[in-house]
């Protein structure tokens, strides 16, 4: 076998055996809670609202009914999500055919099971950026150098490790970014795409769009970077270049990807005001600076990340600075050698075009994002998510710049460097040795949940209910019915899976002096006056004393025995917004 697929099937190994690691470590946030309702056919709306109930009854959606078909996934994720199917189809074909093989004790999918599929799919990624490396430049060493970097990102590992369909898009935005590259070198000399490649390109772009509408962001930056070759091309040779075959291939694909697009328009339509869309106040400063920072965080956290678990200790504190001082320092030293190499790869004819197409391709991405942010006042750097969209192009711009180290195995040289404060000229080979080792390390953070954690933290909101509370707890949350086309309750429900799957009243050392209820308060219309009369009804039947946490805030319920808890009466924890009552109608 030749050496480089040998190294392509151990950076793949690598890479799928990240992927899969510590899949259930992390607690599920309520995207996963959506991602998991509608993987086993049921709807976010199948909640036991205005009546206090326990453990089991809350997670009703969470539970596998009977005959769950493909079709039900389908409707309820339209009816309530928007988010186009592809991904939960093959989610939920996953997950039942998992719980075929290994039967659920307590009736509730498999959180590692569910993630699984999205690590599967976003493992695909390395062996494809292997081929998209050795395509855009013209060498095995660059595909390799792609597909390591790949399967040790931070980033990558972070979006795949998700039960939602990031590391599928990032697996099909690779291969549009392929195709792309093919396609920028035969326009740059001038040869004929070829059906395979139109047809393949438009099958790719199809699919990654039925996966996400934010690979729509991908697309359009690869249309202008071919935009700006035709407007060179015609300053050069006329108008007449655009009627060459090339050109009308590349038209082809626009228009089946177009097309393909178009199909979802029923989707689409209406799609503005749902809880996908990041608004922006750019009236205030941080609108505009957030977005830089946030894409910068994206290009460091592609190759390195620190840890970042939360500061509650000061030798916590102190591990977080100085992992955050080792990055920046990597990356302040780095940034100028991967310069240096982007360079050499310009004076290398067979080379350029690739380092020109991924290149322009991240220019023009940037320009995209930058025009949704402060153009449509949506700003779609916040939580890395949507990084998917690029984030392939910066290791694939990496492994270009990279691959004209590794040949040099002396400390001599033009790609000889130093570190700084230390004298020592290290070889070029070390330097790539050394990027794919911290990699490592930052892969390794991520799987063991000290990096990369989710926003919403039910593993810290639990104890902190436990610990502030001296009577039974009932957990409360308003749930927007009258809002048909967005899934509710997972935030509430996130909630409860994490007390069933780490904290189960029922298990000796749980925390619970009795086991927690829930109460689901179905909201018709936005504005309720009558709030406080319908949770004082649901709750007059409740034993009493108990502590009442409400999340999101909640009415004043003087009048029906509850008054703020003198122990955290409200605040945030683990970014739930709670209000903390202690209630005791008969005294």
């Amino acid at each position: 076998m030749n050496q480089s697929y040998r190294w392509l099937l151990i950076w793949s190994g690598l890479g799928l055996l990240l992927r899969l690691t510590q899949l259930s470590l992390k607690p599920a946030w309520m995207d996963e809670v959506a991602t998991a309702i509608y993987s086993i056919g049921n709807s976010t709306h199948d909640l036991p609202f205005d009546q206090v109930v326990g453990l089991g009854d809350i997670l009703r959606s969470l539970t596998f009914s009977p005959s769950p078909t493909v079709g039900d996934t389908v409707q309820y994720l339209v009816q309530e999500d928007r988010h186009p199917p592809l991904y939960f189809v093959l989610s939920h074909g996953w997950v039942m055919l998992f719980h075929s093989f290994f039967p659920s004790v307590d009736g509730l999918p498999s959180l590692a099971a569910l993630r699984a599929c999205s690590a599967l799919l976003g493992a695909l990624a390395v062996p494809l950026a292997y081929w998209v490396g050795r395509a855009a430049y013209r060498s095995a060493l660059a595909g390799d150098l792609a597909a390591a970097l790949t399967a040790v990102s931070p980033l990558a590992i972070a979006l795949a490790q998700e039960a939602r369909h990031y590391g599928l898009a990032s697996t099909l935005v690779t291969a549009s970014l392929g195709c792309f590259a093919l396609a920028f070198r035969r326009v740059w000399r001038d040869q004929s795409l070829g059906a395979g490649l139109t047809i393949g390109w438009i099958t790719i772009n199809a699919l990654g769009f039925a996966t996400h509408y934010f690979t729509v962001l991908t697309y359009t930056a690869e249309a202008m970077v071919f935009g700006a070759i035709a407007l060179i091309q015609i300053r050069q040779q006329g108008w007449r270049i655009l009627v060459q075959p090339v050109w009308l291939q590349l038209y082809g694909v626009g228009l089946g990807t177009a097309l393909s697009i178009g199909a979802w328009w029923p989707l689409l339509v209406g799609l503005e005001g749902s809880n996908q869309i990041l608004n922006s106040d750019l009236s205030q400063w941080t609108s505009w600076v957030n977005p830089i920072v946030q894409t910068l965080l994206a290009w460091i956290f592609t190759l390195f990340t620190p840890i970042t678990f939360f500061a509650d200790t000061p030798l916590r504190l102190a591990v977080i600075v100085i992992t955050i001082l080792i990055i920046l320092a990597s990356w302040i030293r780095l940034v100028p050698l991967l310069i240096r190499g982007l360079v050499s790869l310009d004076q290398e004819a067979d080379r350029r075009a690739g380092g020109w197409a991924i290149g322009s391709f991240l220019v023009a991405i940037m320009v995209v994002f930058a025009g949704v942010c402060y153009g449509y006042g949506t700003d779609i750097t916040k939580g890395l998510r949507y990084t998917f969209a690029y984030y392939p192009a910066v290791t694939l711009l990496m492994a270009g710049a990279l691959s004209g180290y590794w040949p040099q195995k002396l400390p001599r040289g033009r790609c000889s460097w130093t570190i700084p404060l230390w004298q020592k000229r290290l070889s070029g080979r070390r330097l790539v040795q050394l990027t794919g080792t911290l990699g490592l390390i930052s892969a390794l953070f991520v799987v063991n949940n000290l990096a990369f954690l989710k926003f919403f933290s039910p593993d810290r909101f639990i104890p902190f209910v436990q610990a502030h509370s001296t009577h039974p707890v009932v957990l409360a949350a308003p749930e927007p019915r009258y809002e048909a086309k967005r899934a509710i309750g997972i935030e509430f429900l996130s909630v409860a899976w994490e007390i069933h799957r780490h904290f189960p009243p029922s298990q000796p050392g749980s925390g619970w002096q009795h086991p927690p209820q829930f109460l689901a308060m179905g909201l018709e219309t936005p504005t309720v006056p009558d709030w406080d009369q319908r949770i004082g009804a649901a709750l007059a039947q409740q034993p009493a004393p108990y502590d009442l946490w409400i999340l999101h805030g909640g009415p004043d319920l003087t009048a029906y025995g509850c008054s703020p808890a003198l122990d955290a009466p409200q605040g945030n924890k683990g970014s739930y917004v709670y209000r903390h009552f202690t209630c005791n109608p008969a005294a």
